[in-house]
């Protein structure tokens, strides 16, 4: 599956502002402040001044590694996804630089499975998770920073061969595509259920890790994936002849998610990225990526999907 060509033109700009706010990062220390300097991030236009107040919010432990890490399974674009030079790029890696250009930390991206990534940060491998929905059974381990509006979309073949449509039930006994360890997968395997108690066949479930959804659909390999909004609704736009929506559902939120005993960490990061919402640098980037439908009011710990039920 090619990436659209409007994100690869995204792609040049994203990977300096990566290396911009890399090398500022590099000039906080640990201490009372990070080290000031001359140079200001900028991205899309938009400057990125580092912020000490926000910065003397920080646990004393982060300031002195100097550093956050954020894991990401980097296969949903435009939100993250690889670029053909190996790179991490997206809009969730966009508001990382930012989140690291306001308080003079580096930050650091790593590629890992979806189902690893809560896991990844319970045991202190990561500081954050970048991608888990806000639900209830996720607040039970996790702290969660919603910061984008999520949901899913059926994403079928061109002309919709199989006839999927906003019923569900449309979808017993066909061959559908989830990635592994999401919320979509348990949905699924609920789906399936209701098909056999209406007398109806079970659903063939095919979970992929690390796997753009969108390629398995159009080899053929599946009738209907569950996709992110943000993925499913650029695909049908970028390539019309290969994929359309069946339905759209919005219902709930993406967030950052850190273990429960970093309250001030948890707080800095809320308010880090409310402030880059504060200051206009949040909306531009999602334009940028022709997300902008999807920026949330305001930025939330442990929301009850307050505006989306």
């Amino acid at each position: 599956m090619n990436i659209p060509q409007r994100s690869r033109r995204s792609v040049a700009v994203i990977a300096a502002a990566a290396t911009v706010s890399l090398a500022l990062a590099a000039c906080a220390t640990g201490g009372d402040s990070a080290a000031e300097t001359d140079d200001v991030f900028v991205i899309y236009g938009e400057e990125v001044p580092f912020n000490q107040e926000l910065y003397d919010m920080l646990p004393d432990d982060v300031k002195e590694k100097g550093s956050l890490s954020f894991s990401t399974d980097a296969a949903g674009p435009p939100r993250t996804f690889v670029d053909d030079s190996g790179e991490i790029v997206g809009v969730i890696p966009d508001v990382i630089h930012a989140v690291g250009a306001t308080l003079g930390l580096e930050t650091e991206i790593l590629k890992n499975s979806f189902d690893a990534e809560v896991p990844g940060v319970e045991s202190g491998r990561f500081d954050f998770t970048t991608g888990t929905g806000d639900f209830p059974h996720r607040r039970e381990i996790l702290d969660l920073i919603d910061y984008y509006k999520a949901g899913r979309v059926y994403l079928v073949q061109a002309g919709n061969p199989m006839g999927v449509t906003k019923d569900e039930l449309t979808q017993c006994g066909l061959r559908v595509g989830v990635l592994k360890g999401t919320t979509q997968e348990q949905l699924v395997t609920e789906l399936s259920q209701r098909c056999e108690d209406e007398g109806l066949e079970p659903i063939n479930l095919q979970s992929f890790n690390n796997v753009l959804l969108p390629v398995p659909l159009e080899a053929d390999r599946v009738d209907v994936v569950w996709e992110n909004t943000s993925t499913g609704m650029m695909v049908a736009e970028e390539s019309p002849d290969k994929f359309e929506l069946a339905d759209v559902l919005f219902q709930g939120y993406v967030a950052f998610g850190l273990r429960k005993d970093r309250p001030e960490l948890r707080d800095t990061m809320q308010q880090t990225l409310q402030h880059l919402m504060d200051t206009g640098v949040y909306q531009t980037i999602y334009d940028e990526w022709g997300q902008g439908e999807l920026v949330m009011d305001y930025i939330s710990i442990n929301s009850d999907n307050r505006d989306l039920q």
